[in-house]
């Protein structure tokens, strides 16, 4: 939805792709960026990569799987089954799985990992910081989502009475319980560090943050069809 003069309305289509693609593009960037410094990723990402390492299968398998079995918790949580909002969430992960794996690829082959500590360190916070801009920017659009961001839009509205920063804490820990359970298996965990901590503590924020500062005109609205745990705008 867009809020102007006082009134709530409806997103043309046009803006829907532009919003989305945009926030799509840069959640892929961001996340590619940050598991390509090793300096420590959204726990999510993170999670996917510790998998790749102990595997050796490529990062973008194991986060086009996440996509499937958080599309599929989803229905549990939100106690409802929408077909629509269940295609949304696995075609979204599809193509944000793929677009990150690229990233992440392209990011190592320009030899960042062989860059200087200070700023591996500040490229990596800024990719986790712009993917908090970004899922801000696509729970706004609300056209369809990825299902972790999905997860995090039903946790904070269904669960957390509005707290971004509760429910993106709350989604984190399953995702930092692979991580580790990656780490006793092989004895070493990667894409864990600095953006981690930075992403569980801070990445609610960013989201609430980017909903009042960047776009703002931009407002979750209510989709009835699709989404109607987000609340209608008065």
């Amino acid at each position: 939805m867009y809020y102007r003069d006082g009134k709530y309305l409806e997103l043309s289509w046009h803006q829907v792709y532009f919003y989305f693609f945009l926030s799509l593009f840069f959640d892929s960037l961001g996340n590619g960026l940050s598991v390509s410094t090793n300096l420590g990723s959204a726990p999510w990402t993170a999670g996917a990569a510790n998998l790749s390492n102990v595997t050796g299968v490529p990062i973008a398998y194991y986060l086009a799987g996440t996509t499937f079995l958080v599309a599929i918790a989803n229905i549990f949580l939100a106690h409802k089954f929408v077909l629509k909002r269940f295609m949304g969430n696995i075609a979204f992960g599809l193509m944000f799985s793929f677009l990150a794996g690229f990233f992440n690829s392209l990011f190592i082959s320009m030899g960042i990992q062989s860059q200087a500590l200070w700023l591996k360190i500040i490229l990596d916070l800024f990719g986790v910081a712009m993917v908090g801009v970004a899922i801000s920017a696509y729970q706004r659009v609300n056209f369809i989502l990825h299902p972790i961001d999905d997860m995090t839009n039903i946790l904070r509205f269904s669960y957390f009475h509005g707290s971004a920063p509760k429910a993106q804490m709350s989604n984190f820990i399953f995702a930092i319980s692979i991580s580790l359970l990656c780490w006793a298996v092989s004895g070493k965990i990667v894409a864990l560090n600095i953006g981690t901590a930075f992403s569980f503590f801070m990445q609610g924020n960013i989201i609430a943050w980017s909903d009042r500062l960047v776009f703002p005109h931009l407002v979750h609205g209510n989709m009835d069809m699709t989404h109607k745990d987000i609340p209608v705008q008065n």
